[in-house]
């Protein structure tokens, strides 16, 4: 039925090879920081963020959500991030996020993609294991990872839809799914939330720690913004391997575009709004790359042929520009 065989992506093109998720995320457990995860939702967020990750000598994962950027169609945004990832002189992880929908994870294991993520957090919990052993399988055929979700974690990024209730990852249960679905990675629900938090997180670290004394597998925390540095800290020292983040590294675009369009005597041009939302993830990147310790971690690929270009250089395209 699915024939992904002949249409699945090469993963090697570049100075460095698009890698499967587990294994930074390993990497970054045994290191003793967070391997950074964003989404790749435009061509702005997935340049300027592997461009930060360059510079600041760290992995990453770029992730895309199909209910949060809807709009966009796989077939368009995975070969996008795929494109960009083979050619970056880092290690770069891609992944379907909150894969719901068995097709559609079909879908992106035949564009290439490194790592999927099956949520049945919603699901009974012997329905959970009965789906996700059937994705793992699947999968694993193809060396693609796959993440899986136990508890729930609440919370949404999207506005107006309604906040999905939370309920913690109980540690002997997490011990029994993984046993019987041989998932690569966890994501884990301890007090973490999707999008906005309504007063301090409450994170239950101890129970991070319990659930990393009784599996091997990389812990993954879903709903990474809004927490205070030392929160970040603690998370990593219990155990967590891989944060996400989308909510408050995006929110402040907004506020930043309003500022440099308050400078111009015109409205602009929408290049120039392209250029600033560019500088303006860039940034953020480089903010979440310096709270999860991750920078500095890797060895930045040399190629003759990535320096020629500049291809992830945001002021050489920015001098480069020709007048219209």
């Amino acid at each position: 039925m699915y024939d992904i065989v002949e249409s699945r992506s090469v993963i090697y093109n570049g100075p460095m090879c698009i890698e499967k998720i587990a294994d930074l995320q390993r990497r970054a457990r045994k290191g003793g920081y967070a391997l950074p995860h964003l989404l790749g939702g435009s061509i702005e967020m997935v340049v300027s963020q592997i461009k930060a990750a360059e510079d600041k000598a760290s992995p990453i994962a770029l992730g895309f959500a199909p209910e949060v950027f809807y709009m966009v169609p796989i077939e368009i945004s995975f070969p996008l991030i795929l494109s960009a990832a083979k050619i970056a002189r880092v290690p770069v992880a891609t992944q379907l996020e909150h894969g719901r929908d068995f097709n559609v994870i079909m879908r992106a294991i035949k564009l290439g993609v490194s790592s999927v993520m099956f949520d049945g957090s919603s699901l009974p919990y012997e329905e959970n294991i009965e789906k996700t052993r059937e994705i793992v399988k699947i999968a694993h055929a193809f060396d693609v990872c796959v993440e899986a979700e136990l508890g729930s974690v609440g919370g949404s990024a999207l506005r107006g839809e309604a906040s999905k209730e939370s309920y913690f990852t109980e540690p002997e249960m997490a011990l029994d799914f993984v046993r019987k679905t041989n998932i690569d990675s966890l994501a884990i629900s301890f007090g973490n939330v999707h999008g906005k938090y309504k007063g301090r997180p409450d994170l239950d670290y101890e129970r991070v720690r319990k659930i990393v004394s009784l599996i091997d597998i990389p812990l993954v925390m879903h709903g990474g913004s809004g927490l205070e540095e030392e929160q970040y800290r603690k998370c990593i020292d219990s155990g967590i391997s891989n944060i996400h983040f989308y909510t408050n590294v995006t929110t402040g675009l907004w506020s930043f575009l309003r500022k440099k369009i308050a400078s111009l005597d015109s409205d602009p041009v929408y290049h120039e709004i392209v250029d600033w939302t560019m500088q303006y993830f860039y940034s953020q990147t480089v903010h979440v790359i310096e709270m999860l310790k991750s920078d500095g971690r890797v060895e930045v690929a040399k190629s003759a042929e990535a320096a020629a270009d500049n291809r992830f250089d945001l002021a050489a395209s920015r001098s480069n520009r020709s007048l219209r």
